[in-house]
């Protein structure tokens, strides 16, 4: 793409980031997925190659803008399918004990611990069914 040349005639902050994304997906995974193969079949025996792989890390050049990370990451953690420690380490960053929650999936509204989803519900029905 021209804007990694240094050419930004044409080229806005939105259409770059896009433009380096196209980049990476269809430039470079091709050649990224024939370095894997080729490095797997040179460097791992037999017997090696049912337990290890090769594989090139480029999350960090698809990451995005970071107002799109964090609006995802948001989502993720709301909903429940991501913990604090999975985005931490998608953003390299050191993860969170257990004791200060980094691995607990919380879902939107209470922010409640995903195990105890619903636990207010049944409190109450209990109740109502010792009243009958």
């Amino acid at each position: 793409p021209l804007h990694m040349i240094g050419d930004l005639d044409h080229a806005t902050f939105s259409n770059v980031e896009h433009l380096s994304l196209d980049f990476v997906k269809y430039s470079l995974d091709p050649w990224i997925v024939r370095w894997e193969q080729s490095l797997q079949k040179a460097l791992l025996s037999d017997s090696e190659k049912g337990q290890y792989f090769v594989k090139f890390n480029v999350d960090g050049l698809l990451r995005g803008d970071y107002a799109s990370r964090m609006q995802g990451y948001a989502t993720a953690r709301q909903n429940g399918w991501m913990s604090a420690n999975d985005i931490r380490e998608k953003e390299d960053m050191n993860m969170l004990s257990e004791e200060e929650g980094g691995n607990l999936y919380l879902v939107n509204g209470s922010f409640t611990k995903l195990a105890d989803a619903g636990a207010f519900a049944n409190q109450n029905s209990e109740k109502e069914e010792k009243t009958k």
